[in-house]
């Protein structure tokens, strides 16, 4: 059990991740508002799917640095912006070069923060409406006091995009907005990253790019695969070692001699290692070999090894001065 112990912890882990990671991405809420990758009601992807199902408008997403795309005969769409985007005149201009059109919806004001833009030559006196000061701008929808769509040449103003968003289009569908926003038979380039989502070049690009992703499942698959071999033994358990299974060094002594040694000649050879060990052993030794030669002579009669080894070992015991 202790060895399955980092795949249970790996299979719970992803049992509770996997779930939320799916809802997540299904619903888009780990983009911004106003996102038109979101489904919940604080996204725009309702608006970007019917869009492209009516088939008469083309539209697609930006993810590069508006301010660094290529000029295009097209309607720039950024939803959720802030007034201040309007003071980039020169990048503005730059993009409405190649003939297109640019939607600025703002995101609703409050009593807190309305915002003061006379410099752009409007003011939000409402949540939804503003008002126009300057002569360069044209009222759409409403009136110069409380104006809701204006124009600034091929410069739109939306003072309030909520009504674009999913929540408020499943509650009260804006067909005439809707008409007089998206109806110039133009592209719809819906912009996402001046709400922050941009296409930066890193991994997940890259994989996308590639289509390195069931590699990556492979390599994720191979991991979990030695994980799993190193936590679980494909060969059977070994038995536990006890103390009769130690091997013993004179077992190992009597085993290798019975390999190495006939056993016919194994009392010859037991005499001639002996003899051969004489000038290491004690003096006295060397006066046994007549007694040794004797032993081996009755050992060798007998025909039994087991007695014929206790004559030989009974010799070589005897001490100087035994008879």
């Amino acid at each position: 059990m202790r060895k399955l112990a980092p795949i249970l912890m790996l299979a719970a882990f992803f049992a509770l991740l996997l779930p939320r990671l799916l809802q997540s991405i299904a619903q888009g809420d780990v983009y911004p508002e106003w996102s038109t990758m979101r489904s919940d009601p604080l996204g725009l992807k309702v608006l970007y799917l019917a869009l492209e199902r009516t088939g008469a408008v083309q539209v697609e997403r930006n993810y590069e640095p508006w301010r660094q795309a290529r000029p295009r005969r097209a309607q720039y769409v950024m939803m959720g912006a802030s007034p201040t985007l309007l003071q980039d005149t020169k990048d503005l201009d730059k993009l409405l070069s190649a003939g297109g059109l640019v939607l600025v919806a703002l995101r609703p004001a409050n009593a807190k923060t309305v915002l003061r833009t006379e410099k752009l030559g409007f003011l939000q006196v409402t949540r939804t409406e503003v008002a126009l000061k300057s002569g360069d701008w044209k009222c759409l929808l409403g009136s110069p006091d409380y104006c809701k769509l204006a124009a600034k040449g091929r410069l739109w103003l939306l003072a309030d995009g909520s009504p674009l968003r999913n929540g408020e289009l499943h509650e009260e569908r804006q067909t005439d907005l809707l008409a007089r926003l998206f109806g110039n038979g133009l592209p719809v380039v819906f912009d996402e990253s001046h709400l922050g989502v941009v296409e930066s070049g890193g991994v997940g690009v890259l994989l996308k790019r590639y289509r390195l992703f069931p590699a990556v499942g492979m390599l994720f698959f191979a991991a979990l695969l030695f994980v799993w071999r190193n936590s679980v033994s494909l060969l059977p358990e070994r038995e536990p070692v006890t103390p009769a299974m130690t091997p013993q060094p004179a077992a190992s002594l009597r085993t290798l001699l019975a390999q190495r040694v006939p056993k016919n000649k194994l009392l010859v050879t037991l005499v001639d290692e002996w003899k051969r060990a004489l000038p290491l052993l004690p003096s006295w030794h060397s006066g046994r070999a007549g007694h040794i030669e004797a032993a081996l002579e009755r050992a060798l009669a007998t025909k039994d090894l087991r007695q014929g080894y206790a004559e030989l070992q009974s010799a070589i015991r005897l001490r100087k001065g035994s008879t």
